[in-house]
């Protein structure tokens, strides 16, 4: 029989939720914390080690109790999209989630107005943006890569290998990680690769390894679905008696005659012939074939303009003095590109990237910039045990994310000092104002102001932060403790700070989410629901229909 929460109820089962998954994620927060051990007994192996706020939230599925559930996966998507797209700050998410979310729900209890409430924490929310980004200053010296990253991870290993490889290469380029060695170990590649489908894997019949090196190569960049053989077998007289020493083609798509010809041309010695398929969705197809046009010199051949195989001039086509391809990938090292048209193209993505807020469109950016640019770092995750690389992977992959998040848009004083900040812009707001819900939004975002830095030193073992951090407040902006010494300092001269693009976003995102989630009146529950492994969806095939109220 189908059960009705009161309003009341279902806001403490909403709370009874949140507390739970943030109680989970919050012990992580901080330089002084060690991992947590998942074990699975499904998955098998060794424990998985870590100590990633949005990791461990999206590890947690559900909760027994149907209706604490819910609050819980209010507060698990909120901690994925933060970790997905900073790689960081998913832990002081969670306190500030946590901490607007209580102190709502009491001042709600006592009769005060939800919507009322909300617009005002949302309103006041957008002062504590402005008075975090007045903060935000460039990191421009290779020692703030390195204490920033190491404020990240707390592994000094990580700190020192990103930093050299961010200093190299910049904020946009490719990084890929692999497992191996029982120490971490990277190195730096030139040219610009791209993931791609090779329709044919007889090209690397007889190979000792599976990559090809490709010197004095001519390049056909098309959306063609080929099968003309004819126009095919002229090209390649052509592009051989040209002087050539292979030809690549960059297609959508080779049918199964064309796909032959190419196994009979690989039994001869001096010319390679290669297909190319390039994956991923629409755009970033679209995206590989324009820049591999631009760094070998060539131009993008499309049927709905009128181009065909049978057409084809020399001019057409582009040229690399070296390249590579393996089974699932291809790439540039020496293309014939004019860098007066790559610098402009490269200038024109950088403006776009600055102006666009979508976080596809920014990854697909950042990889275009990246590639044009040139030059690629590989890092091997070493350890001594399956669970240790797979611990140094994941930490290396979000400590990645928010360095060059960070790199892009700039740092905030760490250790909760940033946020600490905004506590006198919101009381001078406060004592302006004798709207009831208006101070008291102002004083539950000043309580959430002091959460993460109060959070930290509990983390760290202090007894009495709250007497700390009334003491922090009597100093200057951007005093803290540094909780490896345990003493104080100016945290940008003491190199202790924060992704300025993570914090940012932590504070929307833990304070708008906890806004909104107070604004729930009631849960309703689908009958055998389906469960979702991932934050954010349902399986494709899930029942949406048979719901009951609760």
């Amino acid at each position: 029989m189908a059960r009705v929460l009161s309003q009341q109820d279902t806001r403490e089962a909403l709370k009874a939720g949140i507390d739970t998954l943030a109680g989970a994620v919050i012990p992580t927060l901080g330089p002084l914390t060690g991992p947590v051990a998942l074990d699975d007994a499904a998955r098998g192996g060794s424990p998985e080690l870590l100590d990633d706020g949005g990791a461990i939230a999206r590890r947690i599925l559900q909760l027994d109790d149907p209706d604490a559930d819910v609050g819980a996966m209010l507060l698990r998507e909120t901690l994925w999209q933060q970790k997905e797209r900073f790689g960081d700050g998913a832990a002081t998410t969670a306190v500030l989630y946590q901490t607007v979310y209580e102190e709502g729900h009491r001042f709600i209890s006592a009769g005060a107005d939800a919507m009322l409430l909300r617009r005002h924490l949302e309103s006041k929310l957008r002062l504590m943006m402005r008075t975090l980004r007045d903060q935000v200053r460039p990191i421009t010296s290779v020692e703030a890569i390195k204490q920033l990253a190491l404020s990240i991870s707390g592994d000094a290993d990580v700190a020192e290998t990103l930093a050299d490889i961010f200093d190299v290469l910049g904020p946009h380029h490719p990084i890929e990680l692999r497992d191996g060695g029982r120490d971490m170990q990277h190195e730096f590649f030139l040219g610009s690769y791209w993931d791609s489908k090779v329709p044919s894997n007889s090209v690397f019949d007889g190979l000792i390894g599976d990559r090809i090196e490709l010197g004095n190569t001519a390049w056909l960049i098309s959306d063609f679905e080929l099968d003309d053989l004819g126009a095919l077998v002229k090209l390649v007289t052509d592009i051989y008696q040209a002087g050539y020493a292979s030809l690549a083609i960059v297609a959508k798509s080779f049918s199964e005659q064309i796909i032959a010809a190419q196994g009979a041309n690989s039994r001869m010695e001096d010319f390679t012939l290669i297909y190319l398929e390039p994956t991923g969705l629409v755009d970033e197809q679209e995206a590989a074939l324009e820049d591999l046009a631009l760094l070998t010199g060539g131009q993008v051949l499309r049927t709905i303009t009128g181009h065909s195989l049978d057409a084809i001039t020399s001019d057409m086509l582009g040229a690399s003095e070296l390249a590579w391809v393996d089974r699932n990938r291809f790439g540039i090292i020496a293309g014939t590109g004019n860098a007066d048209a790559i610098q402009p193209k490269i200038a024109a993505l950088e403006k776009r990237f600055a102006s666009v807020d979508d976080e596809r469109e920014q990854q697909v950016l950042r990889l275009r910039i990246g590639r044009l640019r040139g030059g690629s770092a590989l890092v091997y995750c070493g350890g001594s045990s399956e669970s240790e690389m797979r611990y140094r992977q994941d930490l290396l992959s979000r400590t990645i994310t928010a360095t060059r998040a960070a790199l892009l848009s700039g740092a905030l004083p760490g250790g909760g000092t940033a946020l600490l900040a905004c506590i006198e812009p919101l009381q001078v707001a406060r004592d302006k104002t004798d709207d009831f819900h208006e101070r008291a939004a102002c004083q539950m975002l000043m309580t959430a102001a002091q959460a993460p830095c109060r959070r930290l030193l509990e983390n760290a073992g202090h007894e009495a932060p709250g007497i700390v951090i009334d003491e922090l407040m009597r100093c200057e902006n951007g005093a803290g403790i540094d909780l490896h010494s345990g003493r104080g300092a100016t945290m940008r001269q003491g190199r202790i700070i924060d992704s300025a693009a993570a914090l940012i976003a932590a504070l929307r995102n833990g304070i708008g989410g906890a806004a909104l989630a107070l604004t729930v009146h009631t849960i309703v529950h689908r009958v055998n629901p389906p469960l979702a492994i991932e934050p954010g969806g349902l399986p494709a095939s899930a029942d949406m229909g048979n719901i009951e109220l609760k």
